[in-house]
């Protein structure tokens, strides 16, 4: 009898990477277990990694690919589905031109080494100037911001909870959906660590949400008044000379500029905007600033407002001022083994726009807004007439739902790769299934 098999591998659904062992009988997976002699995560493991194991033996997976005849589906091989999507492709970029074609990239991809330069790839292969992703959706304010602030999109300090005296929490509920641009595995256990060692932790957030509860304080403030209330603080650390000349002389330029912005916003203006007092956000300000070490993170709840750009350039104008970028227990960025900050570097240019029938639009890491992927179906005198989604569910994930269910009707040829079959397929010409992570080579590059 074969004995069973043991694998190492690690989860990739968020950027912790954190280190799995897979058990196999015959080649397959029977159990997966957190990695106990994992360097770096050390056994921790949470459901949303295990679970993969439930989707990678789904049933109600896609198994082949699919085509459409009419209301129903038929399975197809490879390489009729091949053949006819290079087929149609072709054909629309032979009538109307390269930007004719979209492409539309998903969540998932942001932890698949191979997928993200294979998309870019064929993006430019085609020619198309139509390449939308989900990151337009979520984040593409911290990369907008970070390329103004450090020149990559991908250069972010994170918070150095180890370190902190002092850490403010903006948008963000550790305990529910972890932390996003930081690679800690167990995020709640480092903030129960620095609790325990005297750290204050202090949550903005418009609710009394699940990460308060025994693990800090709370600065209930209105909807989407992030942005006022940091601009308030910065104009009390100036006021109130609170600025660490030494680093501003040191990494700051325009500091002059950043003043003249942030006056305009003092605490008794932007109070009943904010929703606590002047005194409140007057205390908040000096409190940062007179931490010995203190650091600043956000998360979704401020990424995916109106402003979500300007509230993480005004985190890090913040960290600066206080003197707490770029050092220990403040928020600090490591080179690792993936050159990040050189893969996103601007190296110096302006941000890249594209004109369009809806104006100039700017681009965040080649991706345009998904929110007018489709307006640019029904809308644009040179509409996408041939859409590409590849892990990811736009039908849902983009708002007004009606108007995309419109615009994937309108298309002449819709193709989808997907795990699951999902309410956007429901519209697609071709339908290819796409492997889970313990299907593919990968190598971990989030975090490194």
């Amino acid at each position: 009898m074969d004995q069973p098999e043991t694998k190492r591998t690690f989860c990739r659904v968020c950027e912790p990477s954190c280190g799995l062992i897979a058990t196999l009988e015959h080649g397959e997976i029977k159990s997966i277990l957190p990695d106990k002699e994992h360097p770096v995560t050390k056994g921790f493991a949470c459901h949303k990694g295990l679970a993969v194991l439930d989707i990678h033996k789904d049933p109600d997976r896609l198994r082949w690919p699919l085509r459409k005849n009419g209301d129903t589906f038929e399975r197809i091989s490879w390489e009729t589905a091949a053949a006819t999507v290079g087929e149609q492709l072709r054909g629309l970029q032979a009538r109307y031109g390269n930007n004719a074609l979209g492409v539309y990239s998903g969540n998932p991809l942001a932890f698949n080494s191979t997928a993200g330069p294979a998309i870019s790839s064929f993006v430019s292969a085609i020619g198309s100037r139509r390449n939308f992703s989900s990151g337009t959706q979520d984040c593409a304010n911290k990369f907008a911001a970070s390329e103004a602030v450090f020149g990559s999109s991908t250069i972010h300090p994170v918070p150095d909870i180890q370190e902190t005296d002092l850490m403010l929490i903006l948008g963000a509920n550790p305990r529910v959906s972890h932390m996003s641009f930081v690679s800690i595995a167990d995020p709640v256990a480092e903030l129960r660590a620095a609790k325990k060692r005297g750290a204050r932790l202090i949550f903005v957030d418009p609710r009394q949400n699940e990460s308060v509860t025994g693990l800090g304080e709370l600065r209930q403030v209105k909807p989407d008044s992030d942005v006022y209330l940091l601009s308030a603080m910065l104009a009390h650390c100036f006021q109130e000379g609170l600025i660490d000349q030494a680093a501003t002389r040191a990494h700051g330029e325009n500091l002059g500029a950043l003043e003249a912005f942030v006056t305009q916003y003092p605490a008794e203006r932007v109070a009943s905007v904010v929703g606590l007092t002047a005194g409140e956000i007057r205390t908040l300000a000096s409190d940062f600033a007179a931490a010995d070490k203190a650091s600043i993170y956000m998360s979704t709840g401020v990424n995916m407002g109106r402003q979500g750009a300007v509230a993480y350039w005004l985190i890090y104008m913040l960290s600066l001022v206080t003197g707490n970028l770029g050092r220990a227990g403040g928020n600090r960025y490591a080179n690792g083994f993936y050159p990040a900050a050189k893969a996103g570097a601007t190296r110096g240019q302006p941000p890249r726009y594209q004109d369009s029938s809806f104006g100039k639009l700017r681009t965040v890491r080649g991706s345009l807004p998904g929110n007018l992927m489709a307006d640019m179906i029904l809308d644009d005198p040179d509409p996408i007439r041939g859409l590409i989604v590849i892990s990811g569910n736009p039908l849902l994930s983009i708002g007004n739902s009606a108007r995309m269910q419109a615009a994937l009707e309108q298309l002449e040829f819709l193709v989808v790769i997907d795990i699951y079959p999902s309410a956007t397929s429901d519209f697609a010409d071709i339908t290819l299934p796409a492997t889970d992570m313990f299907e593919r080579a990968d190598i971990n590059l989030a975090g490194l």
